[in-house]
């Protein structure tokens, strides 16, 4: 099986599969006059099920694989692919920072008006200010990895949208915490958390603390969960800051599929490419 295609197709399928459930569930579970889910609903029970594999599929298919000789390269690729998505993840931050100022205006004019009832918005307008942040990161390490740069230059920038995830995640806990109905909002709240979780872990390899499961777990479960998220309508800013960080694992997931489970590349040597001597082993989790 190659699993440097199928891991990140499985995240893609997962998500749509994902999406579709949370669209089910709306349609035939949820009751628009009580806003509330009914319970033991067939497509309630359909998404958790679909919740379990995608964990069991992302654990099972995440282990083995090659390890880099040094972990921070181990998300080097030189492939358009790569960095279109890399591309399309900083340019989803940059539209996200502008989508979400007008949302952060007025919600600091509501909290102006009624500060008993409205709280001042400094979550969300710390998740509109690293959006910025999340575009250099997603930018010039995308840039780094496709042309194949090393060394501790390239630390910054790859833990920048590890750092743009965590105000976006408490500012969507912020708003969704107040919400009774657990149901309603696990989903967007678990895609958040295992994001961040992924990006964190992607930091973590250009300290030289690699976790290639757990990264793949991350990965594959943000991804999917992020984009049924999408299923619950959320605002404009929502929309395209969970599609930014959504991108940004993407490309780090094939990335280091690529480098974990697909064939090994030509190294240019004086003489001309040659095909490295392969140096497989467990990696470590």
């Amino acid at each position: 099986m190659r699993k440097d295609i199928f891991l990140p197709v499985l995240a893609l399928a997962g998500g749509a599969v994902g999406f579709l459930l949370r669209l089910w569930q709306y349609a035939s579970a949820y009751d628009p006059a009580t806003e509330l889910f009914a319970h033991g609903a067939p497509a309630s029970l359909a998404l958790v099920v679909w919740t379990v594999l995608m964990g069991a599929l992302a654990l099972l298919l995440g282990r083995g694989g090659a390890a880099a000789e040094k972990p921070e390269e181990s998300f080097l690729c030189p492939g358009t692919g790569y960095m279109t998505v890399m591309t399309a993840g900083g340019m989803c931050f940059l539209l996200s920072a502008a989508a979400g100022v007008p949302e952060l205006m007025y919600q600091y004019q509501a909290w102006q008006i009624d500060p008993q009832h409205n709280m001042l918005p400094v979550a969300f307008g710390l998740s509109v200010l690293f959006c910025l942040a999340g575009s250099i990161g997603a930018l010039v390490s995308g840039r780094n990895n496709y042309r194949g740069v090393t060394g501790l230059q390239v630390r910054a920038p790859a833990a920048l949208p590890a750092y743009a995830a965590l105000p976006w995640l408490m500012a969507l806990y912020q708003e969704d915490s107040r919400d009774p109905i657990l149901i309603r909002v696990f989903i967007p709240l678990l895609a958040a958390v295992f994001l961040l979780l992924a990006l964190y872990q992607q930091a973590a390899f250009f300290y030289r603390r690699p976790h290639p499961v757990r990264f793949t777990f991350f990965a594959v479960m943000g991804i999917s969960l992020g984009l049924a998220s999408l299923a619950d309508r959320p605002g404009l800013f929502q929309i395209l800051s969970t599609l930014s960080f959504v991108l940004c694992t993407l490309g780090a997931l094939m990335a280091l599929s690529r480098n974990r489970f697909g064939p090994a590349r030509p190294v240019q040597t004086p003489d001309g490419p040659r095909m490295p001597q392969p140096e497989s082993g467990p990696a470590e989790e």
